[in-house]
């Protein structure tokens, strides 16, 4: 893939859905995890998404694809007193003489489900610059516990791309596991995203496809069901005087359950999820320096049977944030991006990880993020951000944030 020059106006930060990181497809394949069955492993609060999106700068992604460049492109923080906030990507692929590749692709990250590791060796056949065919492995001591992941990318000469990609996951476990367990239907991921350049606008999307899978837990008795389904769509227009306008939306909708095929149990559940987000962003130019006003809109709803028989949901949140931000250069090396971001939240959870009283809060939430911004390298564009955050709504610290932008 040919290097991309960025300019600061164009920065593309870490993008968007690390604002909350449900349909995390546009950073690529997200496949099945066994973890999933244990549930969510942290507990939401009001300020939980302000939290993510005042930690991922730009909201709105480039149709560039960060997951397949070479370089470290992260952001972390304090979400919470006990929690940190981390999404971090990391590749380097080496292209030989012969016409192939080898390549390690790390990404830390979070979902609606929990945190997450994805450690990627991979090798390919590239015999020109335009396309490649790949194979990755997310190794792990445990032969069990081994993902294999075949992919192939096309890119185009105007900025377009296309990328495919089949994830089978645990793929040794039936004959590798020291248990009794057994998939009787193995996990399997269908990825498909790409982005079409015209001369002022980008159209740019993704699907991520975990279909059905059944894993038969013998310890537990149970037989454990999942499947999910997530997609987004992008869409950037480019005006004259350095503006833009840029609309990214995206949904999942997910379902699993426990049975226990010999038995009637109390420990048999059901859960159903689903989840929206739209950003919307205007860019422009005001008083000579760059200037961004965006909104998010978020809708999570989850109903699980351990809660009222399913018959009201068991997690639901409702927001609407809207910020203002703007870029002003201090000298050679530093920039300064302060933002604001104004919104209301409506949110409950009856079912609680680390608590056993439900969650029911609603109000206004007010932050600023000051984004103190140091150019590393001029060439490549390397940055770090220092973005020590303050609640405004009720006048605390909002959490430490680093940010990293390095190109290799």
């Amino acid at each position: 893939m040919k290097s991309t020059k960025y300019s600061w106006l164009a920065l593309p930060l870490f993008c968007s859905v690390a604002l909350v990181e449900a349909a995390n497809g546009w950073h690529g394949p997200e496949p099945f995890r066994l973890e999933r069955f244990d549930g969510r492993q942290f507990d939401y609060n009001l300020e939980s998404f302000l939290q993510r999106l005042s930690f991922t700068e730009q909201p709105i992604s480039s149709g560039v694809p960060l997951w397949q460049q070479n370089g470290w492109y992260g952001t972390g923080g304090s979400s919470r007193g006990k929690e940190f906030y981390v999404h971090s990507l990391l590749q380097q692929k080496i292209r030989f003489d012969a016409p192939v590749y080898a390549g390690f692709r790390h990404k830390r990250s979070e979902d609606l489900d929990g945190w997450y590791d994805r450690a990627l060796f991979g090798v390919g056949y590239q015999a020109r610059t335009n396309w490649d065919l790949g194979v990755w492995g997310d190794v792990s001591g445990a032969k069990e516990e081994m993902d294999l992941q075949f992919e192939a990318n096309r890119y185009f000469g105007d900025g377009s791309y296309l990328t495919a990609a089949l994830v089978l996951t645990d793929v040794f476990y039936n004959s590798k596991t020291y248990s009794d367990n057994r998939y009787q239907r193995s996990p399997l991921t269908l990825y498909l995203a790409g982005a079409k350049q015209f001369v002022d606008q980008q159209l740019s999307a993704f699907i991520n496809i975990n279909l059905p899978t059944e894993f038969n837990d013998a310890t537990l008795g149970q037989l454990l069901q999942d499947e999910q389904y997530s997609a987004g769509i992008s869409w950037q227009r480019s005006f004259q005087g350095e503006r833009q306008l840029s609309v990214q939306g995206q949904g999942l909708y997910g379902k699993r359950r426990a049975d226990s095929p010999l038995a009637d149990s109390d420990a048999d559940w059901q859960l159903t999820r689903r989840f929206a987000q739209l950003n919307l962003e205007w860019q422009q130019p005001w008083q000579q320096r760059p200037t961004a006003l965006g909104l998010q809109l978020n809708r999570l709803t989850e109903y699980d049977s351990r809660f009222a028989d399913a018959t009201q949901s068991a997690e639901s949140r409702r927001e609407a944030f809207a910020y203002l931000r703007q870029d002003r250069s201090l000298n050679d090396n530093w920039r300064w991006r302060p933002t604001l971001y104004v919104g209301y939240g409506a949110v409950r959870g009856e079912l609680r990880t680390n608590s056993d009283e439900p969650l029911r809060d609603n109000g206004w939430l007010a932050k600023i993020s000051p984004n103190l911004l140091w150019q590393l390298s001029q060439s490549s564009g390397a940055y770090l951000l220092i973005n020590p955050t303050i609640k405004l709504h009720n006048l605390q610290f909002g959490g430490g944030n680093i940010q990293v932008f390095v190109p290799f």
